[in-house]
């Protein structure tokens, strides 16, 4: 099967951009904890997303996917997360997009 990537990209709020990045540091353990194989986080330096943060998430694979994100949906440290964090707003997603390497 080939891999799933799930691609985010993010407009940090000004002023926010760590307050983004703490955040998203303690949602990619939990990401990882409940089967995401890799997340990287990049920032744009040129383009169309100088200024934002892309985030790639792989997966096994596009059943991986699901299955791993309905854990997460399901995952008590990720609901208390929310509870927590339920009034954070350091960015908006730009985009979130899912796609799977050709065969």
């Amino acid at each position: 099967m080939a891999r799933a990537y799930e691609i985010s990209v993010w407009k940090p709020h000004v002023g926010k951009r760590s307050a983004f990045l703490k955040s998203w540091a303690e949602v990619s353990a939990i990401f990882k904890d409940n089967g995401v194989s890799d997340i990287l986080v990049l920032n744009g330096h040129a383009g169309k997303d100088v200024g934002n943060i892309v985030i790639i998430q792989t997966f096994k694979s596009l059943t991986d996917n699901g299955a791993v994100n309905d854990a997460i949906g399901e995952s008590a440290a990720m609901k208390a997360w929310m509870e927590k964090n339920k009034d954070l707003d350091s960015a908006v997603m730009i985009s979130h997009d899912l796609y799977s390497e050709e065969a």
